[in-house]
């Protein structure tokens, strides 16, 4: 009967470590859900202080602010590089890419040329 008592005894204890790594499962789930949430209000901040840089108001950040508009200066220019390549301009009015031929946005109406 000692062996049956081990048996059931070790049988328990699986399913409590079974129920344990499902708890704990359940848990980091939910301190990565929380720290998802941390991570877009910090883009959030981070992008209302960049907003606030443009603007022309400084709040302590300027170094940062400045690099961001170099990245995106890069950005831009990489975009029309391939603007170029495809043979494409982007519509003055609503941003829509469209062939450089065309006299007209597609989207908006708006003159291109």
């Amino acid at each position: 009967m000692a062996f049956i008592d081990d048996l059931k005894k070790f049988g328990k204890n699986v399913a409590q470590k079974s129920s344990d790594v499902v708890e704990t499962t359940k848990l980091n789930m939910s301190i990565s859900q929380e720290k998802e949430k941390i991570n877009r209000l910090y883009n959030e901040m981070g992008a209302a202080v960049y907003e606030q840089y443009k603007m022309g108001n400084d709040l302590g950040m300027s170094e940062q602010c400045s690099q961001i508009a170099e990245f995106e200066a890069k950005i831009e220019e990489y975009q029309n590089k391939i603007l170029e390549i495809k043979n494409a301009v982007k519509c003055p009015q609503c941003g829509t890419e469209v062939s450089a031929e065309t006299v007209f946005c597609a989207q908006c109406g708006t003159k291109i040329k």
